[in-house]
Order: C-alpha cells, then sequence, then structure tokens
C-alpha cells in the first residue's frame, strides 16, 4: 500500500505544473508566517510544500540557464522592493525574468507558460507589497514613552537659568536650557532631547 501511495506522490510532484505551483504556495505559507510570527502552522505547512515541489523537480531535466535567469527575476524583484526610483521598471523586470525562467527550467515536460506567468506575477506582486508594507511600519513607527516628547512645544513655569521646570503635554519636566539667554516664565521652549527625567530645550517661538 505504501508504495502505490509514494508513486501517486512521485506522479503528482514530477509534473512541471504541479511543481512550480507546491513551490509557489510554500513560499506564500512562509511569507504568512513572517507576517504573523508565532503560528508555526503556517511555516511548517509551506516548508513541507516546499519539500515537495523540490523533491519533484529533482526528477526532472533542469535547465541550469533556467535557474540562472529565475534567480535573476528573484534578485530583480528584492531590488525593486528597496528602491524610491525605477522600482517599477526594476518589478516589471524581475516578473519577465521569473515568468521566462520558470516557463524554461523543465527540458521536458515543460512548465505551461500560464502557470510560469501567474506563478511570476504572484510571487512578485505579494512579495513587493509585503516588503514595502513592513518598511513602511517600521519608517513611520511612532515614537511611545519619553521619547514622543521629543519636537513638542512645551511652556516654561519656573525660570530658566539655565534650569528650571516646564510644561508639556501636561506633565510637569526638569529641563534645562541649551544656549541663549535664559528663558522666563510662560515663555515657549522646543524639546530637543531627553536625558532620564531631564529634558534639554532650546528657545522656541515668542
Amino acid at each position: 500500500m505504501i508504495f502505490p501511495l509514494r508513486a501517486a506522490l512521485l506522479v503528482f510532484v514530477a509534473n512541471p505544473d504541479h511543481a512550480i505551483l507546491l513551490l509557489l504556495c510554500g513560499i506564500l505559507f512562509i511569507y504568512a508566517e513572517f507576517n504573523k510570527p508565532g503560528t508555526v502552522v503556517f511555516g511548517c505547512f509551506g516548508a513541507l510544500l516546499m519539500m515537495f515541489a523540490l523533491y519533484g523537480l529533482g526528477h526532472l531535466p533542469i535547465r541550469p540557464a533556467a535557474v540562472a535567469v529565475t534567480l535573476a527575476g528573484v534578485a530583480f524583484v528584492g531590488l525593486a522592493c528597496g528602491l524610491q526610483t525605477l522600482s517599477r521598471l526594476a518589478d516589471v523586470a524581475g516578473t519577465l525574468c521569473l515568468a521566462l525562467g520558470l516557463a524554461n527550467l523543465v527540458v521536458a515536460p515543460p512548465v505551461h507558460l500560464v502557470v510560469a506567468i501567474v506563478s511570476a506575477a504572484v510571487f512578485s506582486f505579494v512579495t513587493t507589497w509585503l516588503v514595502r508594507i513592513a518598511l513602511a511600519a517600521r519608517q513611520n513607527k511612532s515614537l511611545v514613552g519619553s521619547q514622543a516628547l521629543i519636537g513638542n512645544i512645551a511652556t516654561v513655569r519656573t525660570p530658566l537659568a539655565p534650569s528650571g521646570q516646564v510644561e508639556v503635554c501636561g506633565e510637569l519636566w526638569t529641563a534645562t536650557l541649551l544656549g541663549g539667554e535664559s528663558q522666563p516664565v510662560g515663555a515657549a521652549v522646543i524639546v530637543c532631547s531627553v536625558q532620564g527625567r531631564e529634558l534639554l530645550v532650546e528657545a522656541g517661538p515668542a
């Protein structure tokens, strides 16, 4: 019973279209694991699908040149994620290289062109989308705690000559004035940095 199942599995994964689709699904599940770390299930299932895909491709005649073109496509897609300009051009070039490489990856039987194009487009779109979301979240990460005070305008509550107290966001802080003359009560100052429980401020707008 085991041998017929193994033979059926080999026949299924040795189909180049099936192998490419399994590889794509495995990559997408691993992407989902990175997006929701700690679930483990997505990562394990994605790794299993990729193992089946690589097992099937290992029984097929592969063109080394097509592998190189496919890897070049992956590199172009990755490059497009980090570019501010010409990102669209690099993304299109990466998708075309991926489609061309996948379509010519197996000598016989060949990967169908529709499967190669769809796989390349989905991989390129999902990769670019997730990476850009991650970069945007990193750049727009909001500051928390005392660091969030930097750049705010504070009101002097005791004269700064150069140390005193200021009020910012409804809280009283000990502050030290950087350069310039002393600041009287009621003056506006700008928070430059935070050192422990003390603010470093400079003269603000009148």
